[in-house]
């Protein structure tokens, strides 16, 4: 089935963007495909999981499963930004584990293991062991909690299990050096954030975040009037990032050029002019989703949870300027109202693909120009599945 499927992706990539079409439904619903995809796939990619301004101060943390894995995004008290693994080297227990009253974030001075209270400090090395002088050879400062990779670009910290993989900046040097650059978003901070579960899978999600020709049907009254989905266009396939213009309507680009910026939070300081008169969204393959704008920037933390369901941190990101502004409370107000009514109708949307994806009346679509973006993602799925399932050295099936 893996190997049917791998073969189906790269002929539907293979088509021109005048003959594309959708993927086969089963990449979207098949637990075996989301087992590939989970445990040979996907851990061999940068994964963007945290922005350091929601960990600003030593101790701050953040808990999170990664593709099963339990994680910690921490700070230490040497200011360095960790994402550690929340399994304890004694019997393997979750530090912080699920459905236990554990919060998602907080700060902590130590990290505790509820089960026989042995404690690790914020760099995951090992504090206390209570009861251990009788375990012969037992040295405490050997032992560690294991460090994922992770690496910080552009304020947002990646994670990935390859020790081989390229680092992430060299991965989006063209992205950064050619558009996200300009924001300065390492000094950007997180103001809002709201979680999500979701039941679609998160290729949907990719695909329906990227492409703006559904701005004429989801978000008629919403994102259509601010940007017409008729004038939006695509860059250049890049192997790593795409990237897609929103350019305003013609009110607001006579707005901004009237006033120089347009209504809401202080713009980011250093953009050039054009900057102030469209929107973009930017991908860097596989999940790090940005919908950036003159004056405020949408992250999306997007975590596959199983075939069909994914977990959502939809965030708004803003400079410190705008955060001394005076208008500030009333921009907050109006644009974390945007992102839920957005996101809301975003979910109608992929609630019902997904359903559809089921269904055995669901074939293959084509595609419109406007869903370029999604051409760009199929070419790049097909490249990563015909390179995990050839250096793969794990059973593919369907274990959870």
């Amino acid at each position: 089935m893996i190997e049917t499927l791998i073969d189906q992706i790269a002929a539907t990539a293979a088509l021109p963007l005048e003959r594309a079409q959708t993927l086969p439904a089963a990449v979207y619903t098949d637990p075996d495909w989301h087992a590939f995809e989970r445990d040979a796939l996907l851990p061999k990619e940068w994964l963007s999981v945290a922005h350091v301004s929601q960990v600003p101060h030593a101790g701050d943390f953040l808990r999170l499963d990664v593709l099963g894995e339990p994680m910690l995004v921490v700070r230490g008290k040497d200011g360095v930004v960790r994402v550690l693994s929340r399994v304890c080297r004694h019997r393997g227990m979750d530090l912080m584990p699920a459905g236990h009253g554990y919060a998602d974030a907080g700060n902590e001075r130590t990290l505790l293991c509820p089960y026989h209270y042995w404690s690790y400090d914020l760099n995951g090395k090992l504090k206390g062991a209570p009861e251990m002088q009788k375990a012969e050879g037992f040295d405490r400062s050997e032992v560690c909690l294991h460090e994922h990779r992770s690496e910080i670009f552009e304020g947002f910290v990646f994670v990935t299990q390859d020790r081989e993989a390229p680092p992430v900046a060299e991965k989006l040097a063209g992205l950064r050096d050619r558009f996200i650059g300009r924001w300065g978003l390492g000094d950007a901070e997180v103001v809002y954030e709201k979680h999500w579960e979701s039941a679609f899978d998160w290729k949907l999600l990719v695909e329906n975040f990227m492409e703006p020709y559904h701005h004429m049907g989801s978000h008629r009254d919403t994102l259509q009037p601010i940007m017409p989905a008729h004038g939006c266009w695509t860059e250049p396939e890049d192997p790593d990032w795409v990237a897609c213009h929103l350019p305003l309507s013609k009110k607001l680009q006579e707005e901004a050029d009237r006033n120089g910026r347009l209504a809401g939070f202080t713009p980011f300081p250093g953009l050039e002019p054009d900057d102030h008169k469209q929107w973009w969204v930017f991908l860097g393959h596989p999940t790090f989703l940005l919908f950036v704008g003159p004056n405020e920037v949408f992250w999306y933390r997007l975590l596959p949870t199983g075939p069909g369901t994914c977990s959502l941190l939809t965030t708004l990101l803003v400079s410190g300027e705008a955060k001394q502004a005076e208008d500030y409370a009333a921009s907050f107000a109006a644009d974390t109202k945007l992102i839920v009514d957005v996101h809301l109708e975003d979910v109608e949307a992929l609630e019902g693909m997904q359903r559809g994806a089921a269904s055995v009346g669901c074939a293959p679509g084509r595609l419109s120009h406007l869903e370029e973006p999604i051409h760009h993602f199929q070419r790049w799925l097909a490249r990563a599945a015909e390179r995990a399932m050839s250096g793969q050295g794990v059973t593919v099936g369907a274990t959870g």
